[in-house]
């Protein structure tokens, strides 16, 4: 099964870029509007510098919350933080259209990362791309060769999926109950953030108009 068959969108990270949405939606360029157009409207000085702590200065990326949450809003959705002091399986997640998890940066040198877990109600199959390290024998070189190459196949059932872009192919956690054990394990060994992402009130009062 090749990637470009599977059903799931699944974007691989580039740069520090691991704030796009999964999905078409954003490009680099937008990104780089949305953190611009924060900083315009609450530029942050110190002294004779002028920086903009919405994204890495040099371009690549590293967008923080406030661009996220305006780029969600921008698609009508809103963004709501867990309470760290509840734990995750008291979390209601009946209006949740998808979950992100913010990992902090446990000392200076190390980027903090995003990414997206899902649920799909569907059965599934999609192509398990093998991980790739060093002095591992020659795996697809270039993203093209990647896209075309033929993967053994798996079958899933409905449930949550890791849509993580560092990961090789989405992978599948499984149940709600799944789903609190991960989050939970990831707590224990990162400084997280989980965050529920929303239909906007907007978005429902049009839903509602058009029915």
């Amino acid at each position: 099964m090749k990637l470009r068959e599977s059903p799931i969108y699944h974007e691989r990270q580039s740069f520090w870029l691991c704030a796009k949405l999964q999905g078409e939606v954003y490009t680099h360029a937008d990104l780089e509007r949305i953190a611009k157009y924060l900083y315009e409207q609450q530029p942050e000085q110190s002294g004779w510098l002028r920086f903009n702590s919405h994204k890495n200065f040099l371009g690549f990326g590293y967008y923080d919350v406030n661009v996220v949450a305006a780029a969600l809003q921008e698609q009508q959705y809103d963004l709501l933080w867990h309470d760290r002091r509840t734990g995750i399986e008291e979390a209601d997640l009946s209006g949740c259209t998808g979950i992100i998890v913010h990992i902090q940066p446990d000392w200076f040198f190390r980027r903090g990362h995003w990414f997206a877990i899902k649920y799909l109600d569907q059965n599934l199959t999609v192509p398990v791309v093998p991980t790739t390290y060093v002095g591992q024998p020659r795996a697809a070189r270039s993203e093209e060769e990647r896209e075309e190459r033929e993967y053994e196949s798996k079958s899933f059932e409905p449930g949550f999926w890791n849509l993580d872009s560092k990961l090789p192919h989405p992978e599948h956690i499984g149940d709600r109950d799944m789903l609190n054990a991960f989050l939970k394990k990831l707590e224990k060994k990162n400084r997280v953030h989980v965050l529920f992402v929303t239909p906007s009130n907007d978005r429902n009062s049009s839903s509602q108009a058009s029915v």
